[in-house]
């Protein structure tokens, strides 16, 4: 075993490392890592922090190093490969979670699912609803459904939709009969630049989305339109310097109640409608 010396010896080293790497939470991973690798202080448990360390100096996603992240109240299964939740991102669930968004007994789409994370966090909170996660990656598929068997005990009906949204009828099943809609695309352009977390080692598929970053957000826009009932309601992330234009996308004969808040971050990242009790789509 180690002595408590050689352990905040090894931690100070990690400390400077990562300071030097430009990561930005370095306390906040340091105990992440630690919590990881070094449950037992032994010689092999610092070897592998210590490489743990260095993967991160590389800036490879701390989820994807750990193999799980915290969101909302959950431990989900993350890795390489798929997108990492950002903590920021339960502002929406809390929105969606409301009887006054979601009614009881409702029914929930999560388009984009990814790992799971909206959708597994708003059954969490709202036990009472059918919530269906839709995903055509396969790689984030194998994620998602061990993510619903990983958390079962304390979710509500919850389905997975192995469906891609660019294919016609893929979401037929649902059309007209949904409460509510809500979705964290990609939607990065190309020409913005990202830390390495995201350029480099999450999965391009789920960060870049089009010329302007907007262009699977236009097609979950008809799509959310067709599947809500009237009255139902409508939940998209986006980027803080794409709310006038998420909004304008939404503006027509199918939402109403526009509305753009921010995340946990303060950031205005998330914007709402509600599904115009008239007929018919744009």
């Amino acid at each position: 075993m180690m002595t408590a010396d050689q352990l905040r010896s090894a931690r100070e080293t990690a400390r400077t490392r990562l300071t030097e790497a430009g990561v930005w939470d370095v306390e906040g991973d340091l105990d992440a890592l630690q919590e990881r690798f070094l449950a037992a202080v032994t010689p092999a448990a610092v070897d592998r922090f210590e490489a743990a360390v260095a993967e991160r100096c590389r800036r490879i996603p701390l989820g994807h190093i750990i193999g799980s992240a915290p969101f909302d109240g959950l431990e989900l299964l993350v890795g390489s490969g798929v997108f990492v939740p950002r903590h920021e991102s339960t502002a929406l669930v809390a929105w969606a979670a409301d009887e006054k968004t979601l009614p009881y007994e409702g029914t929930a789409l999560d388009l984009c699912s990814g790992v799971g994370a909206l959708g597994l966090a708003l059954s969490r909170r709202r036990p009472d609803a059918a919530v269906t996660c839709v995903e055509r990656d396969d790689t984030c598929l194998q994620y998602l459904n061990r993510n619903v068997a990983r958390n079962e005990a304390v979710l509500g009906g919850v389905s997975v939709h192995a469906a891609d949204l660019t294919e016609p009828g893929c979401l037929d099943a649902y059309l007209g009969a949904t409460d509510l809609v809500m979705a964290n695309p990609p939607y990065v352009s190309p020409d913005v630049r990202l830390l390495p977390e995201w350029s480099e080692h999450q999965p391009r598929a789920a960060v870049y989305s089009g010329a302007d970053g907007l262009d699977l957000i236009r097609l979950i826009v008809v799509l959310a339109a067709a599947a809500l009932r009237p009255g139902g309601r409508l939940a998209l992330e986006h980027d803080r310097a794409q709310p006038e234009q998420v909004r304008a996308l939404l503006h027509g004969d199918s939402f109403e109640e526009i509305t753009t808040f921010v995340d946990t971050a303060d950031e205005p990242r998330i914007t709402v409608a509600r599904r115009t009790d008239r007929g018919g789509t744009r």
